[in-house]
């Protein structure tokens, strides 16, 4: 079955919903990215979202590339000579077209954003078959300030977003009905993830063997099979990486290099990432979970609470049925933690580092929402849902959705950035020094010249 015709099947308020949905994100998503409103505080703040930074000077370094002739760039898809990079490479051709400011490929990057929350909604609706959770799950996610201030990046997020989700609709449907066409698309799509850069690499993998623990398809071959986009990724990656450096010893140094900084921050002898500045404190170390807390609540607008208090209530109403129903949560909840348990030096320095687990926030809902339906009368199911979701969709939208959109349309209008503060919770605390604030700038932190286009 196609998506068009999946759609087509749901109802018409589902559809009505999603009309709505679509359209409320869209005319955020296209208003922020105007070139007016990147002169807003809040995009200035490397709190959230790190517009300059992850908009501006993706475009200045596209600037770089294209200026060369095409085969005398050696790292069209690669960035910073170490990350897998497919958008460096989208955003190199759009230079090379003729694009002399980033709002076109910002606009491709809003479709992405696009077509990832349409593809999420429609692989839940099969993983769940209930409209419902799907839809709950889809409108938590995307009023989110990780899709909200990520609508218009040219950098990983939207290539990412669109590629995971195409991989797990790909994979939900061939764990519904085994073939060999779907399981080619799953390696296809996962492949075309992995290189837009490293953060679902593991992840990724870890929600696949949860999704065949809940669908009762545990598959040693499939599994295999699908292990190995990871390895062909990094090998692809390091490939790259080594020609661009001029040889596989720069390589393996590079890599080596930023993979012990990045993780337990250490160094390597002739370490080239900062070799006498170390980022992580005993403080940092003792109080990481609550570091991680923190990143996660930031960027996901939840709190830590309230996703566990979902699960544990999805628990209640399961019952006996508990772990039949939910034990594949064990290692969702794994794979959404992978990044944060591994690269621990980056989730210190990064504030935004919560966003990589965003997968699990719309699984939380659906769960939540599922077990309701398991538990609820049908008759009062929807009134019982809506109850909950209209005070909470009332106050994250007035948070962080109309306060932003009406200065993104006075400054639209006006032709003039208007004044804003950020939200209280983006505000670093005066009592403490956060990491980004004592560790000097990185090679590839933001400075004022990425803030203006060529």
């Amino acid at each position: 079955m196609t998506p068009w015709q999946q759609l087509r099947r749901t109802s018409r308020a589902s559809r009505a919903f999603l009309c709505a949905l679509f359209v409320l994100f869209n005319a955020f998503a296209i208003v922020r990215a105007l070139p007016i409103n990147s002169t807003l505080r809040e995009n200035r703040e490397a709190d959230r979202g790190t517009y300059h930074r992850n908009v501006y000077r993706i475009f200045r370094l596209a600037n770089r590339q294209a200026a060369l002739p095409f085969f005398e760039v050696k790292n069209h898809a690669i960035f910073f000579d170490r990350n897998p990079g497919l958008f460096m490479f989208v955003a190199e051709l759009f230079v090379r077209a003729g694009a002399t400011t980033p709002f076109p490929n910002q606009l491709l990057a809003i479709v992405l954003w696009d077509a990832g929350l349409l593809l999420l909604y429609l692989w839940l609706l099969t993983l769940f078959r209930s409209e419902l959770a799907a839809a709950v799950a889809l409108a938590h996610l995307t009023f989110t300030p990780f899709v909200l201030f990520y609508s218009s990046s040219i950098h990983h997020e939207p290539w990412c977003f669109v590629f995971f989700n195409l991989t797990f609709y790909c994979y939900v449907s061939h764990l519904r009905n085994p073939g060999k066409r779907s399981l080619i698309a799953t390696w296809i799509a996962y492949f075309l993830l992995c290189q837009s850069y490293w953060f679902y690499y593991m992840s990724a993998g870890l929600l696949m063997i949860a999704l065949q623990w809940r669908e009762r398809r545990l598959s040693v071959r499939d599994t295999l099979i699908l292990a190995a986009v990871p390895v062909v990724a990094t090998l692809t990656t390091f490939l790259q990486v080594a020609y661009a450096l001029g040889g596989i010893d720069a390589a393996i140094f590079r890599m080596k290099d930023i993979a012990a900084a990045r993780t337990l921050d250490m160094r390597i002898e002739n370490s080239q990432w900062y070799p006498e500045k170390k980022f992580l404190r005993a403080h940092h170390w003792k109080n990481y979970p609550a570091i991680v807390r923190e990143r996660l609540e930031l960027i996901s607008g939840t709190s830590l609470s309230t996703y566990v208090s979902m699960l544990v209530a999805s628990i209640v109403l399961a019952g006996r049925a508990a772990w039949h129903r939910l034990g594949f949560m064990l290692v969702v909840l794994l794979a959404a933690a992978s990044w944060n348990i591994v690269m621990i030096q980056h989730t210190v320095i990064h504030h935004f580092a919560g966003m990589y687990s965003w997968f699990a926030w719309p699984l939380i809902i659906a769960v939540f929402v599922h077990e309701l339906e398991l538990t609820v009368r049908p008759h009062r199911l929807t009134h019982f849902v809506v109850a909950f979701a209209l005070p909470l969709s009332f106050i994250t939208l007035s948070r962080d959705y109309v306060p932003f959109l009406q200065r993104y349309v006075t400054a639209a209008r006006t032709g003039e950035p208007q004044p804003s503060e950020p939200p209280p919770e983006n505000k670093p605390s005066k009592k403490k020094k956060t990491p980004q604030r004592e560790a000097p700038r990185a090679a590839d932190a933001l400075n004022d010249e990425d803030m203006s286009a060529d």
